[in-house]
């Protein structure tokens, strides 16, 4: 009996381990498609390739993703509030899988950015859509550490995609990328429909059903859903779903919407705060480096070192310290982790372009001579990246948002992610070669420590809470108003009162 209970105490951690997989899998795909451009870009420059790129359709090749993504975002906004999310996470698969293929039988340059222009629409529409599947299905105490498998899946996907491209043509690379994306369009056909989604439909029982096949029956469980669906009740009795309203008046009624919901905290608030996390995110330099970590690594180490197998070395570096975030994520605050790495973050990029700057004006002493150095600050780099920068964003990205607004609010703020991963990977080349690597670095590290201060003021603790006590703090409600819009305790049948310390409550 004791090993009985066991399995079934065990069972609903595995179907959250199922669900994130699915995901997960998926998002391996996004990150080949991020490494894919410094596995092509070289390839491209050798004398024997059958397409030739100038450098500047070289950066529009690495960065024509970053346009694609706002593109999806607005794809993924206009669908996630009325298809769900497993049918949205299947469209996704679509637009990746045609620019694998794509790729594969490109012969021209053109043919290449329109691959990879198709795989940033993918990626624009799980950007948003993979953090809210994995917070809506799993359960508080565990829901960081199976966020961080968003930037985990990310790193996994960069180091199979460099690694792989480092034995095999680009052309095979894309080819067996795509092996990748299907097999997890095989694990989402499989995959359940997100309770709290069902919730806001108003399917109640059928959301009830998969919540206890996801998260289990006991106290603490019930307690959780029984807070969404009275909360999501309340919300409908307020609206004026299923009334017969004429095109002018539900017009005048949206354009008043938008501008109420605009004004509300629970939606601006976690707006600003991904705004903030996602710049941050992209000239922290993930992408960049994920993108041109040949040419970095020449700069930085030198053009004597061997730049494929550095490359290979930093994302093996990587992705040890994302296994390590997963861990942080679950044992200590979001907002230490992510103050401490971009704390190391900055500290990593000062520190480059003092080396860069010193070793190119002839200022470096004799004892930081040689490679080691370079080596050691790059790894520092990766390591701060790849700890709380890359991983806190995601998992702070599928808590912070509303039901009611998830998908509005997540499409909105996903946003400045795309446009400066755009900006940042494109203007890259082109600032190192006006002002060079050392201020390069200077102005990113900027950047960071502007994004951080404004964080530290607008991002409460999130960790161990539930999705529904974050979107109440966010409205400004304590424990004790919590209480006061909770139903009474009431004999099965009767009608379920409502506590109410102040206003009357229809």
């Amino acid at each position: 009996m004791g090993d009985v209970r066991k399995k079934k105490s065990n069972a609903p951690f595995l179907r959250q381990c199922f669900v994130t997989a699915a995901v997960s899998l998926n998002i391996i795909g996004h990150g080949a498609v991020i490494g894919f451009s410094a596995i092509l870009i070289p390839s491209l420059r050798r004398p024997e390739s059958y397409i030739h790129a100038t450098p500047a359709e070289e950066s529009y090749i690495a960065s024509i993703v970053g346009i694609a993504l706002i593109v999806g975002n607005f794809i993924i906004t206009a669908l996630l509030s009325f298809v769900g999310r497993k049918t949205a996470h299947i469209l996704t698969i679509i637009p990746i899988l045609t620019g694998w293929f794509l790729l594969a039988l490109a012969d021209s340059v053109a043919k290449l950015i329109a691959g990879r222009f198709l795989q940033g629409i993918s990626m624009g529409m799980l950007g948003p859509l993979g953090s809210i599947i994995v917070a809506e299905m799993t359960e508080p105490k565990n829901r960081g550490a199976f966020l961080t498998f968003v930037s985990l899946s990310l790193t996994v996907g960069v180091l199979f995609g460099h690694s792989i491209g480092t034995y095999i043509s680009w052309q095979q690379v894309a080819l067996v990328s795509s092996f990748i994306t299907f097999t997890s369009l095989i694990l989402i056909i499989f995959a359940p429909e997100s309770p709290s989604w069902l919730i806001s439909q108003g399917r109640y029982e059928e959301a009830e059903r998969i919540f206890h096949w996801l998260r289990g029956a006991d106290e603490e469980q019930n307690e959780e859903l029984e807070s969404m669906i009275n909360a999501q009740k309340s919300a409908r009795k307020s609206s004026v779903a299923g009334q017969q309203l004429s095109i002018r008046v539900r017009t005048k009624r949206f354009f008043r919407y938008v501008n109420e919901t605009f004004r509300k905290p629970e939606f601006y608030k976690p707006i600003l705060i991904m705004l903030f996390l996602y710049i941050m995110f992209q000239f922290a330099g993930i992408n960049v480096i994920s993108s041109y970590a040949l040419d970095i690594i020449s700069q930085v180490v030198g053009p004597e070192a061997n730049s494929k197998m550095l490359m290979v070395a930093m994302d093996i570096n990587r992705l040890i310290c994302n296994i390590l975030a997963v861990f942080l994520m679950k044992n200590f605050k979001r907002r230490i982790v992510l103050f401490c790495s971009g704390a190391s973050c900055i500290l990593a990029y000062l520190g480059k372009a003092a080396f860069v700057y010193a070793k190119h004006s002839g200022q470096l002493p004799t004892a930081l001579e040689g490679q080691w150095l370079p080596i050691l600050l790059l790894s520092i780099y990766m390591s701060s990246l790849t700890l709380g920068i890359s991983s806190v964003p995601f998992a702070i990205s599928g808590e912070i948002f509303p039901l009611e607004y998830r998908g509005l609010a997540g499409g909105i703020s996903v946003l400045p992610l795309s446009l400066n991963f755009f900006i940042a990977v494109k203007s890259f080349p082109v600032l190192t070669s006006a002002i060079g690597l050392p201020l390069t670095y200077v102005l990113y590290a900027g950047v960071v420590t502007f994004c951080l201060v404004f964080i530290f003021f607008l991002l409460p603790e999130t960790k161990d809470r539930t999705l529904q006590e974050i979107e109440d703090t966010f409205r400004g409600l304590g424990p004790g108003d919590r209480r006061s819009v909770q139903p009474l305790k009431a004999k099965e049948g009767a009608e379920m009162m409502r506590r109410c310390s102040s206003h009357i409550l229809y």
